[in-house]
């Protein structure tokens, strides 16, 4: 289904896609409330959850605009959202291997985050920045996760049900499936990403819980 492309003007400017604006931006707040609820702490696990967060309010609120203001900005518009939705996938990753160690693994995130983005900068596509992201939280948080839930806790059962919500996003992106002008498959996608960051911040608190009482538990003996 072709993407029909909604336009408005406000003043002189032509803007556009107001749907992605406001999805975006609703992934943006859940995510900024998401990095100050989970409250700081001296547990490396966890801070590297809350940059995921923080990173992950500042590529959606970015990403926002780069639709909007996309008759004005084009694709230089979107280089913010790409940077740092790398960097958010690196503290995702970052987190899911502080107990999963692998040096092979963690070199492959940041190669493959920084070959992508220059990609996608090169050829100015947002497709290597998807392929990115979807590498990310497929391989480190649905399948690591789940091996961590075998292995170490069930509190990451969360980081691989959050990848399992967002997995139809892709077939929807790569089929171009869009049901509707006020709908359409980058819409689609951002909500049920949504659904995936609410995982992901109850599996990053339940482990900032554990950790907490574990530490009252060795204090007590």
């Amino acid at each position: 289904m072709t993407q029909e492309l909604i336009e408005f003007k406000v003043g002189s400017l032509t803007l556009q896609e107001p749907m992605a604006l406001i999805t975006n931006w609703m992934m943006s707040l859940f995510s900024l409330y998401a990095f100050f609820k989970l409250k700081k702490t001296n547990f490396e696990e966890v801070v590297l959850w809350r940059k995921f967060f923080f990173w992950f309010t500042i590529t959606s609120f970015f990403a926002g605009l780069g639709h909007l203001f996309f008759q004005q900005l084009g694709i230089p518009g979107k280089y913010p959202n790409w940077i740092t939705s790398v960097l958010a996938g690196f503290y995702a990753g970052f987190a899911m291997l502080f107990n999963f160690k692998s040096n092979f693994l963690k070199s492959f995130l940041i190669i493959k985050g920084i070959s992508l983005l220059l990609l996608s900068i090169i050829f100015q596509k947002f497709i290597f920045i998807a392929v990115d992201a979807i590498l990310t939280y497929i391989i480190y948080c649905g399948i690591i996760g789940y091996k961590l839930t075998k292995s170490i806790s069930l509190d990451y059962k969360f980081m691989y049900l959050g990848v399992l919500v967002c997995i139809p996003s892709v077939f929807i992106f790569l089929l171009q499936l869009n049901p509707h002008k006020w709908l359409n498959k980058d819409d689609l996608s951002h909500l049920l990403m949504l659904f995936c960051l609410i995982f992901f911040y109850l599996g990053a608190s339940a482990r900032s819980k554990s950790l907490l009482g574990s530490t009252n538990v060795n204090l007590a003996l």
